[in-house]
């Protein structure tokens, strides 16, 4: 037989307010903060190599593309439709789109780039033209 313990009760409540505490400093926290991106861009002799880390993302939901002379990358991560029989004790994963715009160093060869995406890293391999500077003679 299990004998009465009058503060149990309170210990948890105490427990219950103290999560629902953490989750509301975590949202206070995380207001407004859009999903991260992290790049390395890095120029070598003949390309310029792009490695973006876009974990969680569909492959079909990422777009690369140039345009001006920059590197678009945009991905969209969308939010499962809500489950109402859900009990959520915490729910920390973020939905929405990221966007990076890359200035490349260099003039670059745009029908030869190559992208692959696994395990939630895109690396992205630009082939630099061979564009020989054009030498204008003086008169």
């Amino acid at each position: 037989m299990r004998v009465f313990d009058p503060f149990e009760e309170l210990r948890r409540m105490q427990e219950r307010m103290a999560r629902l505490l953490d989750e509301f400093d975590r949202m206070s926290l995380t207001a407004g903060v859009e999903l991260d991106m992290p790049v390395d861009v890095i120029e070598e002799e003949d390309r310029i190599r792009i490695v973006a880390d876009l974990p969680g993302f569909d492959k079909s939901d990422i777009n690369v593309y140039i345009e001006d002379g920059d590197l678009i990358i945009r991905a969209e991560r969308k939010e499962e439709k809500e489950d109402r029989s859900r009990n959520y004790i915490r729910r920390e994963r973020r939905y929405g789109e990221v966007y990076r715009r890359i200035s490349l160093p260099a003039e670059v060869d745009e029908d030869k780039i190559k992208a692959r995406y696994n395990n939630g890293v895109l690396e992205i391999e630009i082939p630099k033209t061979s564009k020989e500077r054009k030498v204008i003679k003086i008169e």
